[in-house]
């Protein structure tokens, strides 16, 4: 699987939740919620869309 930039997204390090609805407007998938806990990194289970925490 190839990834566009549009695939990763940076966040602000202090983030803790993000939310992830596929980014297609009405042809997206459902909301999703996931928290980083103690990591820096999060894969939409749906889209594969990345969260990345950025270095403080």
């Amino acid at each position: 699987m190839s990834f566009m930039a549009d695939d990763i997204v940076e966040v602000d390090p202090k983030t803790e939740t993000i939310s992830c609805d596929g980014g297609e407007d009405g042809l997206g998938h459902p909301a999703v919620y996931y928290t980083f806990n103690n990591e820096n990194k999060i894969v939409c289970g749906y889209c594969g869309k990345i969260f990345i925490r950025k270095e403080e």
